[in-house]
């Protein structure tokens, strides 16, 4: 059977206005609607009957402006139109004070000048429920913590962020607001919206230096802002930075004199977008700390992180996930445009990898003279070597495969036409490279125009504070451009525009990449998610599915499972029961749903229950088949040696032969430390104690007096060098040697054999990063807070009226970087 994909439905966008002439006090008013799959006629029927009386049809028209762009409005964009111009409207309605002719009119010249007038004004706004509710429970966490308090909107793209946020900072009267984020491209949505709904006649002057806005109208440089500011002390700010000119300014521990009036400057509203990126890092932690701000807004669409640590109470979280906006979208009843309509639905398409390269897993691989049971891995499947990939013909095969086998998605010419424009992402450049030279010679690849969006070598999974911004924004006109000229086109990508960036012409991803990150993951599957609508052959058509095809079905599952529970604060992190985790996923299916091959290689609609056993029938066929070859052995091999000794000796009491299950009540599972999966877990507080127990104050307390004598031998190395001045390498060094390596030896003292090797490595690995971390941000403030003291020196000395005066302000700044020494040594 033919897999089935279909990504467009036509629609035929009109607007409308009737009158109810049985109803008096709508004498004089029309009601402007909107439908673009339904008739009009059937449409007005449809209000008619719900409001139970007569109706008279006054015009209707095609919402499409007459420039020649083809471009769409709908009744929301008229509705608009008409306020600016200052038309009366019933609150919370569709209905104007206008006769049906004077609204035809305005709707014809609507369409001629696309709602331009010759005079300014911004567009009346009404927030949709969910933004007023996000609005509302932020406002409530705002004044009982003005100064101190953090909210975060878990709000997948397409919430509508920017004006949502823009109308918080309103009510709460916030003066000046700090907008950062690791995307300097997002900029745009900003500024539109800042002109579209506030404007200058808000009292708000928007700030902003990076290059993406340069030029454009009202927006003020720093300096501009500085100087209206002298003008005008009341004036209201709302400044948008990128988090890395933030850590490159001197002031944030970076090398560059810059951002002086953002660090001096009180923000009532610090704004951190897109907060699950590079917001982590101890760099950004250091400069966050020495910005002055009040109230934190965090937003993101995937803050898996930050819900699994607990950086945020539930009643500081305003949940808006996909299965939300698809719920509001099936469940839309109101006589007015559903906003959520142009909305696509998810489909996940997962297959088994290895059905195609049966032939390579069949021979195994050769290891140490010994044939072993080959294992599938993406990554390594597309592995190059001098340009060309080592598993070539595996390759062709995978590429003639998608292109004939019925059940894969580009099999047929129907199914290529629904799959005209799709984004593909592997794990390196070269592979994308090896990969785009093969599609361009394949018979069937070869008539698509091949994008390679890989700019600066970056992999998926590497840390997101290295993200490239130009690199991304010379892809994405890379691929505009190809759309524009080609019919079919397929861009390759090692994670540069998973992002930051619309492209609403693709309607599928292929995931050739074994990115293990839920946030990444689903970043990169959402990109086919956008809403278009297109003209073909005079008709217009609009995207109802968007699709997402994987290679590797427990990965996949895995990751689904993690989306559907890992975005809730009663089950991120493994938290709540494995019903509670099966009902999320169950509802999820419902607007996201999961096909994958059965066992005859057909593709079918998986359940909740499937969605989560799959990925464990393949970890334990996979364990059974190879034995300690498997990879996923290892996964979890560390909690056999975490096991306590009373749970070990029950073991051991078990009888090897038979299988005669041994069941667990509640109590004995508590008291065993055994969680909803069925594997020990010991909680942190108990390892906790028995760590201080173990430990003691004594340890402790020898470990940090060893390190003193350490640091302090160091400083006396080199006179010419000050304690602070002391550089990563060696602090490293020195911790390892009296504070790691002892904490270790202590910890194997007193474990024993119980602790394995890879449990001490862990051990080490974990300490070994806290502390790194610790005294990195130690160093990076000693930098910043010798920076502001010579700063501040300075302007003393340009203010010193004579020689006496500048010679008694050297003496006091040498007695404070003195005392500024010897504070820097005690925090590090």
């Amino acid at each position: 059977m033919a897999t089935k994909i279909k990504t467009v439905e036509r629609v035929i966008p009109m607007c409308y206005a009737y009158t109810t002439p049985e109803i008096h006090r709508h004498n004089g008013w029309v009601k402007i609607g909107y439908t673009e799959k339904q008739d009009v006629t059937n449409r007005i029927k449809q209000q008619a009957h719900t409001l139970d009386t007569v109706t008279e049809e006054q015009w209707r028209g095609n919402a499409i402006f007459e420039d020649g762009s083809g471009d769409i409005f709908h009744d929301t964009d008229f509705h608009r139109y008409l306020q600016k111009q200052g038309v009366e409207r019933i609150p919370d309605t569709e209905w104007f004070h206008l006769d049906g002719a004077h609204s035809f009119q305005q709707f014809n010249a609507l369409r001629q000048n696309r709602g331009v007038l010759k005079s300014e004004g911004v567009i009346p706004y009404k927030l949709r429920a969910e933004q007023q509710k996000a609005v509302d429970v932020t406002v409530e966490a705002f004044r009982i913590r003005p100064i101190t308090g953090q909210f975060l909107w878990n709000a997948k793209p397409r919430f509508g962020k920017t004006l949502t946020t823009y109308d918080f900072a309103k009510t709460v009267g916030a003066k000046n607001i700090l907008i950062l984020t690791g995307r300097p491209a997002i900029a745009n949505s900003w500024y539109e919206d800042y002109e579209k709904f506030l404007g200058t006649q808000s009292g708000y002057v928007f700030v902003s230096e990076v290059s993406t806005l340069k030029g454009k109208k009202n927006v003020l440089t720093r300096m501009d802002y500085i100087h209206k500011l002298h003008e005008n002390p009341d004036l209201k700010c709302i400044e948008f930075v990128s988090l890395q000119d933030l850590k490159g300014s001197r002031h944030g521990g970076g090398k560059f004199d810059k951002l002086d009036e953002v660090y001096d400057q009180n923000w009532d509203l610090l704004v951190l977008d897109e907060a699950h990126e590079g917001v982590d890092t101890t760099k950004t932690s250091v400069a966050l700390d020495n910005i002055h701000h009040g109230f934190v807004l965090n937003l993101s669409g995937t803050p898996f992180k930050q819900l699994a640590n607990d950086k945020f109470e539930e009643k500081e979280i305003f949940n808006w996930t996909y299965a939300d906006e698809q719920r509001a979208k099936r469940d839309w009843n109101s006589d007015a445009e559903n906003p959520y309509a142009s909305l696509p639905t998810l489909n996940l398409f997962t297959y088994q990898m290895s059905e195609i390269i049966k032939d390579e897993i069949s021979q195994g691989i050769d290891l140490n003279g010994e044939t072993e049971e080959y294992t599938f891995d993406l990554n390594e499947f597309f592995e190059t070597k001098g340009g060309k990939f080592v598993h070539d013909k595996d390759v062709n095969r995978f590429l003639d495969a998608l292109t004939v086998q019925t059940r894969f998605p580009f099999s047929t010419s129907e199914l290529r036409e629904e799959l005209k424009h799709t984004f593909w992402l592997l794990n390196r450049v070269d592979s994308a490279k090896a990969l785009a030279q093969k599609l361009n010679k394949h018979p069937i690849f070869k008539d698509y125009k091949v994008i390679v969006a890989a700019g600066d070598g970056k992999t998926a999974d590497e840390d997101s504070d290295k993200y490239n911004t130009e690199s991304n924004m010379k892809s994405y006109d890379k691929v505009r451009h190809a759309i524009d000229k080609y019919d079919k086109t397929i861009t390759l990508s090692v994670g540069q525009l998973t992002t930051g960036v619309t492209i609403p012409e693709w309607t599928g991803v292929m995931m050739l990449s074994n990115m293990k990150s839920p946030a990444l993951y689903m970043q990169a599957a959402f990109r086919a998610q956008n809403p278009y609508k297109f003209k073909k052959n005079g008709q217009l058509f609009r995207k109802e599915k968007a699709y997402v095809f994987d290679f590797d079905p427990q990965r996949t599952l895995d990751l689904y499972g993690e989306f559907a529970n890992g975005l809730s604060t009663t089950t991120s992190d493994g938290r709540g029961t494995t019903d509670q985790h099966k009902q999320n996923i169950r509802e999820l299916l419902n607007f996201f749903p999961v096909l994958g091959e059965d066992v005859n290689g057909e593709m079918v609609e998986l359940d909740a229950e499937k969605v989560m056993s799959i990925p464990k029938k393949i970890r334990a066929e996979e364990v059974i088949n190879r034995g300690f070859m498997s990879n996923f052995l290892f996964q979890n091999i560390t909690n056999l040696f975490r096991v306590p000794k009373v749970v070990k000796e029950i073991l051991e009491k078990f009888d090897a032969v038979s299988e005669k299950e041994v069941p667990i009540i509640p109590e004995t599972a508590d008291e065993l430390d055994i969680n909803d999966k069925g594997e020990v877990e010991i909680p942190e507080e108990k390892v906790e104690e028995n760590a201080n127990y173990l430990f003691g104050d004594k340890i402790y307390s020898k470990v940090e007096e060893d390190f003193i004598n350490a640091y302090e031998e160091e400083q006396s190395k080199s006179k010419e060098k000050s304690q602070a001045d002391i550089d990563m390498e060696s602090i490293t060094k020195l911790i390892t040697q009296n504070v790691i390596n002892p904490l270790v030896k202590t910890a194997k003292d007193n474990y024993g054999k119980e602790l394995s090797t890879s449990s001490q490595k862990r051990i080490e690995r974990k300490i070994t990063g806290e502390v790194t971390h610790k005294v990195e941000k130690a160093i990076r403030q000693n930098e910043i807070d010798k920076y502001q003291l010579e700063r501040e020196k300075e302007q003393k000395l340009e203010g010193a009226k004579n020689t006496v005066e500048k010679k008694e302000i050297e003496k006091l700044y040498q007695q404070k970087e003195k005392e500024h020494e010897v504070q820097a040594q005690k925090n590090i």
